[in-house]
């Protein structure tokens, strides 16, 4: 499945970043720990050129921890800062402020010139709703940034200072042009970070227990009482359905409301941590 979604805000953003790298030190990107590589966006890659990266895996309270250290590990390979984080509850936060100073300081050490701005600079980015609104406020340790629990909240640019030596630009969530990998497209629908409204939920909820299934996530099967032998997604959707009291007229399996309770207890944790994205 592909989807073209660039709105005009997030094409105004990416010129946006691409004017201010000049005053940037240092990236810090947030992704979600349980889809790591789906929510990382390659088309951003140009626009922060090679400014040196911080990488947070936020909501990893959500994701399966052992999944999460293997991300750690492999990320760590390829980049030299990375941190699990909950943004919600602070954790992490300050550990990734604190790499953000040390990349920029030690850029600072081996430039040509000393500089004369009295704070660093960094750029907090990443697709909408992985939770970098919600990054920023813990580290300003205020509401500075809107937040929402729906993609697409932040707007517009600002600047917001996280400390005496630290300044940060929050940006839009910005989506890659296109989506044409289904499993990335399956990720992204899963963890929130498309809007609902394009999504064909009942679709999404079958394949959203195909993969539990596949994990094995046996607190989904225990949440709803599915029997051990029931494998079909639209059968364990029907049984959920009724299970939950999701009935339409005549008693009939509401799967419309039922599917969107089973993706609306994911994405909360209520069916346990999970990871979607194994490295």
């Amino acid at each position: 499945m592909g989807l073209s979604w660039f709105p005009g805000h997030m094409a105004k953003a990416v010129g946006e970043i691409r004017q201010n790298m000049k005053l940037i030190d240092v990236v810090i990107e947030i992704l979600d720990a349980r889809a790591p590589r789906a929510t990382a966006n390659p088309y951003l890659d140009e626009a922060l050129g090679s400014k040196p990266r911080v990488l947070v895996l936020n909501k990893a309270d959500l994701a399966d921890p052992r999944a999460t250290q293997a991300w750690l590990n492999v990320f760590g390979e390829e980049s030299a800062a990375v941190v699990q984080a909950d943004c919600q509850k602070g954790a992490g936060v300050k550990e990734a402020i604190g790499l953000a100073e040390k990349a920029a300081r030690s850029i600072g050490r081996n430039g040509r010139s000393e500089r004369r701005r009295r704070r660093f600079r960094t750029v907090v980015v990443g697709i909408p709703n992985v939770g970098k609104s919600s990054f920023i406020n813990r580290a300003a340790r205020r509401s500075g940034a809107k937040t929402g629990d729906r993609p697409g909240v932040t707007r517009a640019k600002q600047w917001i200072v996280v400390g005496p030596s630290l300044e940060m630009l929050d940006t839009p969530g910005i989506m890659p042009p296109r989506v044409d990998d289904p499993a990335v497209w399956f990720a992204l629908a899963a963890v929130g970070c498309i809007d609902d409204n394009l999504l064909d939920m009942e679709s999404l909820s079958q394949s959203l227990i195909s993969r539990l299934g596949e994990l094995g996530a046996a607190e989904f099967r225990e949440r709803y009482g599915v029997p051990d032998d029931m494998a079909d997604p639209h059968l364990v959707l029907e049984h959920v359905s009724l299970k939950r009291g999701c009935l339409k007229s005549g008693g009939e399996a509401d799967t419309e409301r039922g599917a969107s309770l089973i993706i609306r207890d994911f994405r909360s944790g209520k069916l346990g941590r999970v990871t979607l994205e194994l490295p």
